[in-house]
């Protein structure tokens, strides 16, 4: 055998099994969450949870996807704002505060996951409280379809993920 065949045989000996755990490991933890097909989706398309060896990173991981999609709603909102007509702007307008707040839970979540300060729900449940202020100010100014779409449903779908992924950690 050459060398370039020994190494690649080393290097699928040593990555696979990892490779493995780390896909175990998204399937147990997704199991014990409301939502198992989008943590799965989530966790699996994620590079840094494809090679975790703990639920601490899962549930990292799914932090930020939870941020990021926060994120991109706040940046919806900002931008919708800009035209929007009196009725939603109201409500737009509550939405860009509440989505901000989140921003800043989801901050002290990552703080709390950093200091090792598991006790992570109350932040976790403030951002979701946020999105669903948002959600029924849009629905009370504007009843119908909302412009925000099915994104506020995601973030907290992935809120919840993390809550859940956090209590495994805990134990």
């Amino acid at each position: 055998m050459n060398t370039i065949s020994k190494v690649f045989v080393l290097m699928l000996i040593t990555l696979w099994p990892n490779q493995i755990l780390a896909q175990n490991l998204i399937i147990t933890a997704c199991n014990k969450t409301l939502y198992k097909e989008l943590c799965r989706k989530t966790l699996q398309n994620d590079p840094e949870s494809r090679a975790a060896t703990s639920l601490e990173v899962l549930a990292k991981v799914a932090l930020k996807n939870a941020t990021s999609t926060a994120t991109q709603i706040h940046d919806q909102v900002k931008k919708l704002l800009k035209s929007a007509s009196k009725p939603i702007k109201a409500a737009l307008t509550d939405c860009n505060e509440l989505y901000q707040d989140a921003l800043e839970q989801l901050d002290d979540t990552n703080t709390a996951f950093i200091t090792k300060n598991y006790d992570i729900s109350t932040y976790v449940s403030a951002a979701m409280d946020d999105a669903d202020t948002c959600d029924q100010s849009i629905e009370e100014m504007a009843p119908g379809k909302s412009p925000i779409g099915s994104q506020g449903t995601t973030f907290s779908q992935l809120c919840s993920i993390v809550l859940a992924l956090a209590k495994q950690v805990n134990g």
